[in-house]
């Protein structure tokens, strides 16, 4: 009767944990697919990088987006301000099942360079994000990732992400919490160690009647760096009209804007 018993308990305990594991990628789907609800994107950008005595260095910039239904989604962004910063571009083509590729445009230089695995990790333009929190920005990629709701937060389930076997990224979990409208209000990045890198927060959100939801604000507090970078979204176009040469390496080397 014991080991009967023994056995019941962990097939309930795991019927269990798989609903709940379900539960979650259901919710980061949701939230996703209500996101993804475009063709193109264009924002205009300010940024406002602050160090830990204060000293804020500002910034602005482009990013127009292509969303993909298949998930080949393509993203450009590129700085006009300050003039030391003019031309600095970043152009990521997307692909699931296989790495992105990603190339940068430094204003020093006449051709762009590929973005290598190892770079994954670096962060960008003197900013809290880092080239994989760009890779992910537009879409995270839930097949690559195990979840679990660990707890309920007034209207937000916390949900854990931790990167499945044989995927590569730069942290060991992250951790979500995601409104009763879908929308990912935070999100808290950890390292390999266990140890908490920085904090993401989604604000001034806007929500469209299909459920389409917007952030206004991001802003990323690096707490082993002790900086701050606050993204303020000053113009936006949903769906778009992009010329198709915008997500190419010819336009990050060309000069005009």
């Amino acid at each position: 009767m014991k080991t009967l018993f023994t056995v019941l308990w962990f097939a309930l305990s795991s019927t269990v944990a798989a609903h709940a594991d379900d539960t979650a990628r259901q919710l980061v789907e949701k939230s996703w697919q209500l996101y993804r609800q475009a063709s193109t994107e264009k924002e205009s950008v300010d940024l406002h990088i602050i160090q830990q005595g204060g000293k804020t260095e500002e910034k602005s910039l482009t990013r127009w987006i292509k969303y993909d239904k298949d998930g080949e989604d393509k993203v450009t962004v590129r700085f006009t301000k300050p003039a030391a910063d003019d031309g600095l571009g970043l152009l990521t083509w997307r692909h699931p099942g296989k790495t992105d590729d990603q190339w940068l445009k430094l204003p020093s230089m006449d051709k762009v360079r590929r973005v290598s695995s190892a770079d994954q990790e670096k962060y960008f333009a003197g900013t809290d994000f880092t080239y994989e929190d760009l890779r992910q920005l537009a879409g995270e990629r839930t097949t690559d990732f195990d979840y679990k709701v660990i707890r309920s937060e007034g209207d937000s389930k916390v949900i854990e992400a931790t990167p499945k076997a044989g995927k590569e990224s730069i942290y060991g979990k992250r951790i979500s919490w995601i409104s009763s409208k879908y929308a990912t209000v935070k999100t808290e990045y950890y390292a390999k160690n266990g140890k908490l890198i920085k904090t993401q927060t989604n604000g001034a959100l806007i929500f469209k009647p299909n459920g389409l939801w917007r952030p206004g604000t991001v802003e990323m507090d690096n707490a082993m760096l002790k900086r701050k970078t606050v993204m303020k979204v000053r113009e936006r176009g949903i769906d778009a009209t992009i010329a198709s040469d915008t997500f190419t390496q010819r336009f990050l080397e060309s000069k005009g804007h």
